[in-house]
């Protein structure tokens, strides 16, 4: 008797939360030890001699490929959302939210706070350290916490992993975003503080928006531009 009564109960919002933490593990799992790697050490080293020990780790292939790459946490994402519309309106309509959340929140703590980049940084207080500089990228001087292009790399790709089922999916999309996160690190545009926190806002958001999404009745999500441009033509 009890057994069938405690069923009839709604699921808590504990047991929930820990469901979610599973089907997505293969996110979550390694997102979790990257943030306590960094937690650590941001902790036990000083902001300056952490971003020249982090940043010592270059090469000329890897200047190439952080240089192209970072723009991932740029415009992209929004060039694939509108390519989404004709895939279908739910996933697009899901990710453009998780966007412009996350990116409003970015925005206003940086005019908050308004840090300075790694290169005025080290201008002021360490002058004669030459960072390590990558032919062709401009680097800023503000506005550096948090970073911006990793709010929109992790927003982007926990979302894409809210729509696939296959936890090595959700790996692989872990990866993608946590490689324009240290990329932002390697240009010299953000500290690991910038970058850390930034995916902590991303992820924070998209998951906040995932659970209020899935409560929303959006029938009309499940079509696309496809749809429209299919009728007309009839």
């Amino acid at each position: 008797m009890h057994n069938s009564i405690n069923n009839n109960f709604p699921a808590s919002s504990g047991t929930k939360a820990l469901d979610h933490f599973k089907k997505y593990a293969g996110f979550y799992i390694p997102y979790i030890i990257f943030v306590v790697i960094f937690i650590g050490l941001i902790i036990s080293n000083q902001k300056a001699n952490l971003h020249l020990w982090l940043t010592s780790f270059n090469s000329p292939s890897a200047d190439v490929f952080f240089h192209y790459y970072t723009n991932v946490g740029g415009s992209i994402p929004y060039w694939i959302i509108g390519g989404l519309l004709f895939y279908r309106y739910r996933l697009a309509f899901f990710l453009l939210i998780t966007q412009l959340a996350s990116g409003l929140f970015s925005q206003f703590m940086k005019q908050t706070w308004n840090e300075p980049r790694p290169i005025k940084y080290f201008a002021e207080n360490y002058p004669n350290i030459q960072l390590h500089q990558v032919v062709g990228e401009h680097l800023h001087s503000s506005h550096s916490f948090p970073s911006g292009h990793t709010i929109t790399a992790f927003a982007f790709f926990l979302a894409l992993a809210f729509f696939s089922k296959k936890p090595l999916q959700h790996f692989l999309y872990f990866i993608l975003a946590l490689l324009v996160g240290l990329s932002r690190i390697y240009l010299s545009q953000h500290f690991a503080m910038d970058v850390l926190v930034g995916s902590l806002i991303a992820v924070a958001v998209t998951v906040s928006w995932q659970f209020y999404y899935e409560k929303l009745p959006l029938k009309w999500a499940d079509g696309s531009l496809r749809d429209v441009f299919y009728k007309k033509n009839r």
